[in-house]
């Protein structure tokens, strides 16, 4: 992988986003943390330099990203077409995409904090260091209380395909449950401005997709050019997006979903 390439990190994958944008190559991006939306080339949406490079551990987190988003995009690219239906290989690159995507949604407001920490070595030493944000991805992925697709057996689930109009952010894996504390029983994510790719059990009723996604997104929120608000949306270096005025940033989008 070029150096370049790792600098300019997209947080949502350019190969995902691409299919929300215009003949110019151009999408809808609200910065919730600069609170304000823009008009952006694919090439420069969601970029954050060196985003997925560890500052203490030495693991590859972008290299790992990248066999993941490569093998995911395949699957996607497979759920757009006239026929969904993946193979045993194409559903779990699906899921581990979706995993990479939930992941790095938890952590799209924190590229810019280091954490202090204590570093006990090998040789019995200690040093001060600070975790940037690659180095508590990496860290978290031993978390026993967070959520893996993949231990969650969707491969046996039922997937299909529904329609709409969709937004997409960095909290576009949307994980439903029956009831609080259950366990989660539906998991939705749109593939495409045009399509959402729905696996387990079905809607029980109108749901407000669009609306959810802004809500659970911590930074970035995509869309077709004129889905967005642009401009200032609040005051600069507030850290979110307020819930309560999340539909005012969605200019024409307001899509539900249901299926019985």
């Amino acid at each position: 992988m070029a150096r370049d390439e790792v600098r300019r990190a997209h947080m949502l994958t350019k190969g995902y986003i691409r299919a929300w944008a215009d003949e110019r190559n151009r999408v809808d991006v609200i910065d919730m943390i600069r609170n304000r939306g823009y008009l952006s080339s694919v090439n420069n949406a969601t970029v954050r330099s060196y985003a997925y490079e560890p500052n203490v551990l030495s693991h590859d987190l972008e290299q790992d990203y990248s066999i993941v988003e490569s093998q995911g995009i395949q699957a996607i690219s497979k759920l757009r077409g006239a026929d969904p239906t993946l193979d045993a290989d194409a559903v779990a690159a699906m899921i581990s995409y979706l995993d990479v995507h939930l992941d790095r949604g938890r952590y799209a407001d924190q590229t810019e904090i280091r954490t202090p920490a204590v570093l006990l070595k090998t040789d019995r030493t200690i040093q001060d260091v600070e975790f940037n944000v690659a180095d508590r991805l990496l860290l978290s992925q031993s978390m026993k209380d967070v959520v893996r697709l993949k231990a969650l057996g969707l491969e046996s689930w039922e997937w299909r395909i529904l329609p709409g109009e969709f937004v997409t952010g960095d909290g576009a894996v949307l994980l439903f449950r029956e009831a609080e504390g259950a366990d989660v029983c539906t998991v939705a994510f749109p593939v495409s401005p045009t399509q959402l790719v729905l696996i387990g059990k079905p809607f029980e009723g109108p749901v407000p997709l669009n609306p959810l996604i802004a809500s659970k997104s911590r930074r970035w929120l995509v869309g077709r050019p004129g889905s967005l608000r642009r401009g200032v949306l609040g005051p600069i270096d507030s850290t979110i997006v307020p819930v309560d005025d999340v539909e005012s940033i969605l200019t024409d989008v307001r899509e539900t979903a249901s299926e019985g």
